[in-house]
């Protein structure tokens, strides 16, 4: 992977400053609003991290700077390449599991303002670490995002980030279909429902498919 260069010719930083205020996900039928504290939760494998690379995809794909704050090693690059992340413009940084690095480092990222998205990936951390955050916090990063062009999206198994955020998201999965009979079958779908918590969204279900029938 390639250093990422954050020095951009003035020609292209005018490009950038032409951005929608609204990013449009059309595969989940969301759009979310730049500026804004996103909160995403869902259990291991009930896609929200589909979610999550859906927009780093969107925005890096046409050269935006984005940030990830991978707070227990659990991104993986080869996995962002295929959803179509251009890993040039993704800032990764790994944490260790230590939550106050993750935190600290969430804080420099905000503060430097510009980046198209930052993602705060605290799934996987222990419950009772995340419980004990405080709300002060949440609301620092929502204040200071304000009349920016950055999301701030932040994952975790159970919601915590409460009234701070502007949209909350949850993901819960559905048992899987499969094909052929026998002890040995083969994945068919994969269903997960997602439900808007905050705003007027209806209750939705994304999709997503794995075909195996030409492998």
């Amino acid at each position: 992977m390639r250093h990422l260069n954050l020095v951009k010719p003035l020609s292209l930083l005018k490009e950038e400053f032409s951005h929608t205020d609204e990013i449009h996900l059309d595969s989940f039928g969301l759009s979310f609003t730049r500026g804004t504290l996103i909160e995403i939760g869902g259990a291991p494998s009930s896609g929200k991290t589909s979610l999550l690379l859906s927009i780093l995809s969107k925005l890096t794909s046409v050269g935006e700077i984005c940030a990830l704050v991978d707070s227990t090693g659990g991104f993986d690059p080869c996995s962002a390449f295929l959803a179509g992340v251009e890993l040039e413009n993704l800032l990764w940084v790994r944490c260790g599991g230590d939550i106050e690095k993750a935190f600290m480092a969430a804080d420099y990222l905000v503060q430097a303002k510009g980046f198209g998205a930052v993602w705060l990936n605290l799934s996987c951390l222990p419950k009772h670490q995340l419980r004990f955050v405080p709300r002060n916090h949440w609301y620092r990063y929502r204040t200071r995002v304000k009349e920016t062009p950055t999301l701030f999206l932040v994952t975790t198994e159970e919601p915590i980030v409460g009234s701070a955020s502007q949209q909350s998201f949850l993901f819960s999965r559905k048992p899987a279909e499969w094909f052929g009979t026998g002890r040995f079958k083969l994945l068919k779908e994969l269903r997960s429902r997602l439900i808007s918590r905050k705003q007027f969204y209806e209750p939705m279900a994304a999709e997503i498919k794995f075909d195996y029938t030409n492998v």
